[in-house]
């Protein structure tokens, strides 16, 4: 009997890069995507639907695939024990609304997977809180956060997932997509969350952090360009000045 196991997959590189690797193991594959109605929605759903039948149509997948696991936003599990601790984390840390429902749905999904890296916040979060451990399974290795050396809110809002990429940059997810013979399906993943003309921004938290490790090669000149201008020392300060206007107005009566 094939083992299940449930894995978040928004479509984009590094949760797809988690698919591929189990579409080489003899598991069944429970994918879930929980909308946040996202202007990008569309395009991460419509990747999906086209790497699926890629991976499908693949000789070399073993991996039973079942369809997408769609959850609308309205229908996002919501936990209190969870709320909580997201927010007195986010007191003295940055970090994204997303993780606050994900660790919700978790709690009734014991053990799905989250394909973070090693080089996103939500682990630097968990290493600097706590701590992962390694747990072998019978397809490949996995991190799940280490209960006894971890804060009670970095368990309670991660507790309940796996990390399989904790120790993966995208630079080595980029040779192995090559070893699987699947760098084709690269160019099918999406991760912008604020499309122009329907291609990646440039200048959204995502595409940041996907041109800084390395991938620059997946962007237009023109999204180049605007990423270029949005770190400029004059937009900065403007952001800076923003940022300070707005934490004053907070305070006037």
């Amino acid at each position: 009997m094939k083992a299940t196991v449930s894995v978040f997959w928004t479509g984009g590189y590094d949760s797809t890069f988690r698919i591929c690797q189990l579409s080489r193991e003899n598991v069944t594959i429970d994918p879930y995507y929980l909308s946040d109605n996202r202007a990008a929605e569309k395009m991460e759903l419509q990747a999906i639907d086209n790497i699926r039948e890629k991976l499908l149509d693949d000789p070399a997948t073993k991996a039973a695939i079942n369809p997408l696991i769609y959850v609308p936003a309205d229908a996002r599990h919501k936990d209190s024990r969870v709320a909580r601790a997201f927010h007195r984390l986010v007191t003295s840390d940055f970090m994204g609304s997303q993780y606050e429902w994900l660790g919700a749905f978790a709690l009734e999904h014991p053990g799905i997977e989250m394909s973070v890296h090693k080089d996103d916040k939500a682990i630097a979060l968990i290493l600097k809180y706590g701590a992962l451990a390694p747990e072998n399974t019978p397809y490949g290795t996995c991190y799940a956060v280490d209960r006894d050396r971890s804060s009670e809110d970095i368990v309670v809002l991660f507790g309940s997932q796996r990390f399989p990429l904790a120790d993966y940059t995208k630079l080595r997810m980029k040779r192995e997509y090559a070893q699987m013979r699947l760098s084709d399906i690269v160019n099918e993943t999406w991760f912008c969350h604020k499309p122009v003309d329907g291609k990646p921004c440039g200048i959204c938290n995502s595409c940041r952090y996907t041109i800084e490790e390395g991938m620059s090669e997946r962007f237009s000149a023109e999204a180049l360009t605007r990423y270029r201008k949005y770190n400029s020392p004059a937009c900065i300060l403007q952001r800076k000045m923003k940022a300070v206007r707005r934490a004053l107005n907070r305070f006037r009566p």
